[in-house]
């Protein structure tokens, strides 16, 4: 496509790598952008990442769109990306649905960040807020898992996280991916009990509110990790704020655990691959 560019026109070879990070945000619209992210891969054992988009890195234009597209393409099953769109930039979940499959189409393999209800601006909002439902819905229909943020101004929720419930059970063709303040509800035996109840409900583990818990209190994070060893995903949360910086503390997390290395592959590898890349598809 006339003005764009690729500084890696060739497929680059996958690195070997102990972690799939399913939760990183990078930029992924200039030239060569996706190249620091490899770099970042390699110093960090990370084989695979996928990229989310946040307001100020996602594409503006088609130009941006097109150069995104284009920069993903020698990456092809090494880095991966979801896509985002906000609950007051569509009137309709039919909208929603085809926005959603063309970026489907052009690649994306989930949707999120999600934030809520405008994007996490403004008012807070609840977390089956109505303006919500229909991305939801979208999102089952197509065939996108939600990564969802949550804490006290976006996608709030109740003790025991009733409103989160809710979604799970309307909408249970639809994967849910908890992430921030959903590990506030952690010692209280709520995390335990949905990821149990909801085979719908994922959990990454990329956040500083989960990390703190489980790091003061390793033995009860072990027995957690354990217990739940089928939905829980390898996260950092790490961005293009990460280069050149120390690891995020996730990498050392898993390693202070000293989990059964069936436990361990399967959260650092093993689910993410189930879940996004069945049957070894790219």
């Amino acid at each position: 496509m006339s003005g764009l560019r690729s500084l890696a026109a060739e497929p680059v070879a996958p690195e070997v790598g102990k972690f799939i990070d399913t939760h990183v945000h990078f930029q992924d619209c200039q030239v060569g952008a996706l190249d620091k992210v490899a770099e970042w891969m390699k110093s960090n054992n990370v084989q695979r990442c996928i990229n989310l988009p946040l307001k100020q890195s996602r594409a503006k234009n088609e130009l941006e769109r097109a150069q995104m597209n284009e920069n993903y393409k020698p990456y092809q099953g090494r880095i991966a990306r979801f896509c985002i769109i906000y609950t007051d930039e569509v009137s309709s979940e039919e909208e929603a649905v085809k926005i959603l499959t063309k970026e489907k189409q052009d690649g994306a393999i989930g949707f999120g960040e999600h934030y809520g209800v405008g994007g996490g601006s403004g008012p807070g909002s609840t977390f089956d807020d109505p303006k919500n439902m229909p991305f939801f819905s979208a999102c089952a229909k197509v065939g996108l898992p939600v990564l969802f943020h949550m804490d006290r101004g976006k996608n709030m929720d109740d003790k025991g996280l009733p409103r989160l419930e809710n979604v799970l059970e309307t909408y249970p063709n639809c994967v849910m991916i908890a992430h921030s303040d959903w590990w506030k509800n952690l010692s209280d035996g709520t995390c335990d009990r949905l990821l149990k109840t909801y085979p719908n409900l994922y959990a990454d583990l990329s956040c500083t509110v989960g990390r703190s818990i489980m790091g003061s209190d390793k033995k009860f994070a072990r027995e957690f990790l354990i217990r739940n060893a089928d939905k829980l995903l390898f996260g950092t949360d790490s961005g293009w704020w990460s280069f050149n910086k120390k690891p995020a503390g996730e990498f050392a997390l898993i390693d202070e655990l000293k989990l059964p290395k069936e436990v361990e592959d399967k959260i650092c590898r093993g689910n993410a691959e189930r879940l996004f890349w069945p049957g070894g598809k790219r």
